[in-house]
């Protein structure tokens, strides 16, 4: 049994992160990796010192078990996640998610919504497939751009990190993101809350994501054929 862990965090320099995963034990390295590289951006004169979040909510659902491995996500569940997704990614810069959320088999279940909310940089970890199982020879991060948005000059790009599960790795992935942000935001290629107006919007608030999440717990409890076995209600 597992759980979900969400976090939703304010950096030093009031960008937005979101963090999403079925092993509670990652959000410490998630943590860590965002404390190392914001120590020389948090806007203080004490490079020795981490950084800390300015402000930050952790929410975790009920228990449930994986869905054992298949070839494909069931598309229900494709759908809950992505419904949860809609919710979770409002106002968030940078969103940090398990690539195979929920599911025991390597598959994706971000694409969709990468493609969908263009004014978020995504970094996705424990993607076996594309960084491999050996943590000896795994690179840190593999990391592809897409144009944000289809109108005007192209030129914000959106970053899709795929991420060794590792506090240096998540280091490395957020140093690559605010870089890029940077580098756009001096050549014209700028957040668009005109075209999307999600971005914009609040984050979510801890009563609500506590909702959405148990909401996915749910969908993937009733695919799961271990919890209908044992008729597990909750």
């Amino acid at each position: 049994m597992t759980k979900l862990v969400f976090c939703s965090c304010v950096a030093a320099d009031g960008r937005k992160f979101a963090f999403l995963t079925d092993q509670p034990e990652v959000e410490e390295l998630f943590d860590n990796g965002y404390k190392v590289a914001y120590k020389d951006r948090d806007g203080r004169d004490t490079p020795e010192l981490l950084a800390h979040w300015r402000s930050a909510i952790t929410v975790e659902s009920k228990e449930f078990s994986l869905l054992p491995e298949d070839d494909q996500i069931p598309g229900n569940v494709q759908s809950a996640f992505n419904t949860m997704l809609s919710h979770l990614v409002k106002g968030i810069d940078v969103f940090f998610c398990d690539y195979n959320l929920g599911v025991e088999g390597d598959l994706p279940m971000c694409n969709q919504v990468m493609d969908e909310f263009k004014s978020t940089d995504f970094v996705l970890f424990s993607c076996a497939d594309i960084v491999g199982t050996d943590p000896t020879v795994q690179p840190y991060m593999v990391s592809y751009c897409a144009p944000r948005y289809q109108q005007g000059s192209k030129l914000a790009q959106q970053h899709r990190i795929y991420c060794k599960t590792d506090p240096f790795a998540f280091c490395q992935a957020i140093n690559a993101i605010v870089v890029q942000r940077q580098k756009d935001d001096l050549t014209g290629g700028h957040i668009r809350s005109d075209l999307d107006p999600y971005i914009n919007e609040s984050p979510i608030d801890k009563d609500t994501a506590d909702q959405v999440l148990n909401r996915f717990v749910e969908s993937l409890r009733s695919n799961n054929p271990d919890t209908v076995a044992i008729g597990y209600s909750g």
